[in-house]
């Protein structure tokens, strides 16, 4: 029987630690070991008021005051910064999955808001698409606000804002959501140019405001735009109100009435059911449109708000962000290192 050679035997010995070893210090530069823990909320995205991003990495790109987004995304974005623009780059902001803990359903996993925001002032959230949100922006006593050029897909809410002032909601597409827009408590707004459609419930539900409505297709809706509770001096003109259950409802409540709102040049595709509760109101639209109004929405007309400069800041190193060839390689010099120091040692105490 032939005899294995010692150095061939130290050679194999040498491969099979340097691979075992090689395992070990990738799994754990990458975090792989540890005890298992349940699935848990994904970690919002922050972008902080000194400007820095928190949160998931390789989501936002900072160029100055504008944040761009790089990739598709499912975590909620808290916006706690003034004067910046969030553009979405065409990308999608999904739902976040749904969690089964511990034999209890975790839904609210999937209900967060995916941009919110409250007390801030002079932002811009332009051309993202929000697919399968629960409520996908959320604004809260924030003025000079622009969402503008984003797509928004089965949601529970599109917009929702409260107690908002001098801002603009425009050039958006909203399809097949329950609430396209629902504002309350806001003022001096500029809703215009939006494409809202195949809604559950209302186009737009407007409780206590004091706006401008124009331009807007409301398509295929349950109800078209609901204007309830003390809508004082809205102007609402040259919209397209086609397919609806009920177009247009004015709702006094014991809050207040609806008066002082103009009403004129509009098109209605159905003239017995379009404005619900227009003879107790008076609200009727004296010179309705012949045909659907173009409401194609030109963005080089409208001027977004000026930004201060900011110098673009430093790129942060993100954790855990060696790629995976640089790992292996440290691995593997690192392994070779001690099997080599090992063997050394080995075959020189042999010779002695």
């Amino acid at each position: 029987m032939r005899k294995t050679h010692p150095k061939a035997v130290a050679f194999m010995l040498m491969l099979l630690f340097s691979a075992l070893a090689e395992a070990l210090l990738v799994n754990l530069a990458r975090g792989n070991f540890g005890p298992m823990t349940p699935p848990t909320l994904p970690t919002p995205i922050y972008i902080r008021e000194d400007g820095t991003i928190e949160g998931a990495s390789g989501v936002l790109q900072r160029n100055g005051n504008i944040y761009t987004f790089l990739r598709n995304i499912n975590e909620t974005i808290e916006i706690q910064k003034d004067n910046i623009i969030l553009y979405g780059n065409g990308f999608k902001l999904t739902r976040p999955p749904e969690v089964e803990m511990e034999g209890f359903w975790s839904g609210i996993i999937g209900w967060y808001p995916s941009i919110q925001m409250s007390n801030r002032k002079n932002v811009t959230i332009q051309n993202i698409e929000f697919v399968s949100c629960h409520t996908c922006i959320k604004l809260e006593n924030s003025s000079n606000i622009t969402i503008m050029q984003n797509k928004i897909q089965n949601a529970e809410t599109g917009v929702y804002m409260s107690s908002c002032t001098n801002s603009n909601i425009i050039g958006n597409e909203i399809r097949e959501s329950s609430d396209g827009l629902t504002i309350r408590y806001s003022s001096y707004l500029n809703i215009a140019y939006n494409c809202i459609s195949g809604g559950q419930h209302h186009g737009a539900w407007i409780s206590i405001s004091s706006s401008t409505i124009t331009r807007n297709d409301f398509t295929n809706t349950s109800l078209g735009l609901y204007l309830y509770s003390d809508n004082k001096n809205n102007r609402i003109f040259e919209n397209n109100f086609i397919d609806n259950d009920e177009g247009l409802c004015f709702m006094n409540t014991g809050d207040g009435l609806c008066v002082n709102n103009t009403l004129i040049n509009n098109y209605w595709s159905n003239r017995r059911n379009e404005i619900v509760n227009a003879d107790e109101f008076n609200k009727v639209d004296p010179a309705p449109l012949e045909s659907p109004i173009s409401t194609s929405f030109d963005p080089s007309l409208f001027d977004l708000p000026l930004l201060t400069p900011t110098a673009s800041p430093t790129p942060n190193p993100e954790p855990n962000s060696m790629p995976y060839t640089t790992t292996f390689i440290v691995a593997s010099t690192i392994t070779l290192a001690i099997v080599s120091t090992v063997l050394l040692f080995y075959f020189k105490k042999r010779k002695h």
